[in-house]
């Protein structure tokens, strides 16, 4: 059992550098970034396309980049880029 809206201690600012980083929190499943614009993401590890992870992307200009399609997803959890 897990206590709900309330803060979590999720990385240290130094974790979040250069990669997606993959946590568990609640048991739900959150990934966390820094953009290149120095904001910090926390997303629910799931791109919104084709529900990849999307801890494993990149950290492109305006956002995280699923791994799987190119789909840019900002610090809020906005799709700014859908290729094709």
């Amino acid at each position: 059992m897990f206590v709900l809206n309330t803060w979590y201690i999720a990385a240290w600012s130094k974790e979040l550098e250069d990669k997606p980083l993959a946590r568990r929190i609640c048991d739900k499943p959150v990934v966390l970034f820094r953009g290149k614009d120095g904001k910090v993401g926390a997303l629910e590890d799931k791109c919104c396309h084709r529900g990849a992870p999307l801890s494993m992307g990149y950290i492109v200009e305006g956002g995280l980049e699923c791994g799987y399609h190119g789909v840019v997803h900002d610090s809020q959890g906005r799709v700014l880029h859908v290729p094709g």
